[in-house]
């Protein structure tokens, strides 16, 4: 095989894909944790002539099981399926999670999925691995089914971030507090979110900073209230603008919040994810979808007394992002 790939059942699997090692899980936000198990199976994939495949699922197994949308997922699944392959995967199988799905026994999983779908020769994962109906299956029984099917077994420990555990839940939390710092070192890059750009209400373009502004429910987790720097690039054109060179890191000031100066005592008033783009007061991207990295929260969300106490400070924002961006870089990762 000589191009990575996703692909969505096992009838997509390429008939050459080879012999292959391979690694499971939801790998939300594909974070250092996930990253150090990616390496550790490329690293043993070369060493035996195999393919490195990542298994992955779409919907996260606990929105099917449990509760929708519980927990907010860090990173869009596009996103999550592209870092993957960006972290060195042949191929990324991703899967339809459904409640039958998730019926499979732990050795039946293995079986279909992994030794005869995917040709494993070695699989590499966590020590707190499960799998199959009722996550009946652990290292144990991978151990056992490796000397029935015929692979190895790779377990790694878990890579600690000051003393504890980089997770996807630890990353939730620092967004969620505005933390982006603490954030970006567990992920390594910056967090994203991205949507198609639709019309708002304009006000920031009567104000002379025209925002782009997202969906009410964009893809990746909006981080905690507040004014941030950050970049934008435009990972796919509108019709209308194709033709037009996009945007790749632009220079941004992203807004989250419910404009409270304007919607002051409204408990309706939409909380928006808003970007205004340095250097280009003209700037057309209805339409477009595009990717917001995170860079640094600078303020929280204010009410001003008046609309040009508001705009004061919103050249002040502007400032601000241009000093906490100067000499800081896209995340290559996220460049299109």
């Amino acid at each position: 095989m000589t191009r990575a790939q996703i692909w969505h059942s096992l009838e997509e699997v390429p008939a050459d894909l080879g012999a292959s090692a391979v690694t499971i899980g939801n790998f939300d936000g594909v974070h250092l944790g996930h990253r150090y198990v990616l390496d550790a199976l490329r690293e043993n994939a070369a060493a035996r002539s195999l393919e490195p495949v990542a298994l992955t699922f779409w919907p996260h197994p606990r929105h099917v099981m449990h509760t929708p949308g519980d927990p907010a997922l860090v990173t869009a699944h596009e996103d999550r399926d592209r870092l993957l392959l960006l972290a060195g995967m042949s191929g990324v199988l991703d899967l339809e999670f459904t409640w039958d799905f998730a019926q499979y026994s732990a050795e039946d999983f293995v079986r279909v999925f992994l030794v005869e779908g995917l040709g494993m020769r070695c699989i590499v994962t966590g020590a707190d691995t499960r799998f199959g109906r009722r996550n009946t299956g652990d290292v144990e029984t991978l151990r056992a089914l490796g000397e029935k099917y015929g692979f190895e077994v790779v377990v790694l420990p878990d890579l600690p971030f000051d003393g504890e555990r980089i997770s996807s839940s630890a990353i939730r939390a620092a967004l969620l507090g505005g933390d982006m710092p603490e954030a970006t070192a567990m992920l390594g890059r910056f967090h994203t979110v991205s949507d198609t750009v639709h019309h708002g209400f304009k006000r920031g373009r009567e104000l002379g900073f025209p925002t782009a502004n997202l969906g009410p429910r964009p893809h990746g987790l909006v981080p905690q209230d507040g004014v941030y720097a950050g970049f934008l690039t435009v990972v796919e054109q509108a019709s209308e603008h194709r033709g037009i060179e996009p945007l790749v890191g632009a220079v941004t000031t992203i807004s989250i919040g419910t404009n409270p100066t304007f919607h002051e005592g409204s408990d309706d008033s939409p909380r928006m994810v808003e970007a205004y783009v340095h250097g280009d007061d003209t700037l057309d991207l209805y339409g477009d979808t595009v990717r917001l990295e995170f860079v640094e929260r600078q303020r929280p969300t204010l009410r001003f007394s008046s609309v040009d106490a508001l705009v004061a400070q919103m050249e002040i924002d502007k400032d601000v992002t241009r000093r906490t961006l100067d000499g800081v870089q896209p995340d290559v990762l996220h460049r299109r």
